[in-house]
């Protein structure tokens, strides 16, 4: 019992990593203000979170506003761009609202079909551009490959992320009693678990001399 709670016990451990990410959800929530550099602190959560998948995750603070830093022009470069596709498929879901009725069951589809590409996009881009160095337009686009070639984990990434809204959805009083726990874990759990899938969908990607160079 008492190894149990030690450091190296398995309480010990949930504790270590609840801290973990707890200290990520605060500087995720603290660095995205602005919101404009929401792009660089998802970059840097995700890789902090990749890390950690990896038990390689050093000192979380430190690492994550190195990560902050390093990422912040690419990421905001592709935070604008991706909220650009985001408005662009609002907009388009907008004009099929005032087309005849018989024709909006075609668009409406498109407009579904749309927005899927775009989530893929924005589920993938930040944790791709966490994990691989790459230009701007090359990571965008590797990133939707990658969550197309990965639809189950893709399905599986949108549930995570997206559990919050389905909690707020099916029962808006639990939601907002749990809003505070939401708030300062959520980020950092979220991006925990997406970790895991990520981290096993990147596998295939990378390269016998990426992974010694890591090494």
């Amino acid at each position: 019992m008492r190894e149990l709670f030690s450091m190296d016990g398995l309480v010990g451990r949930a504790l270590y990593r609840a801290t973990d990410l707890l200290t990520l959800s605060c500087l995720w929530v603290i660095c995205s203000l602005p919101l404009f550099t929401m792009g660089a602190s998802t970059a840097a959560l995700y890789t902090m979170t990749l890390r950690i998948v990896r038990n390689e995750e050093g000192k979380i603070g430190s690492g994550f506003f190195r990560a902050f830093k390093d990422n912040f022009r690419q990421a905001t470069w592709i935070h604008i761009l991706t909220m650009l596709l985001m408005a662009a498929a609002g907009v388009y879901q907008v004009a099929v609202g005032v087309l005849p009725a018989g024709m909006q069951p075609v668009f409406r589809g498109a407009s579904l079909l749309f927005w899927v590409l775009c989530l893929m996009e924005v589920l993938f881009v930040y944790p791709v551009q966490a994990r691989f160095e790459n230009r701007t337009l090359n990571i965008m686009k590797n990133a939707w490959l990658i969550a197309a070639g990965n639809l189950p984990v893709f399905f599986l990434v949108l549930v995570i992320t997206g559990s919050p809204v389905i909690l707020f959805r099916l029962h808006t009083g639990l939601f907002v009693r749990l809003f505070p726990l939401l708030l300062f874990f959520g980020p950092g759990v979220i991006a925990w678990l997406n970790s895991f899938l990520f981290q096993h969908c990147f596998k295939r990607y990378i390269t016998e001399e990426e992974e010694e160079t890591e090494a």
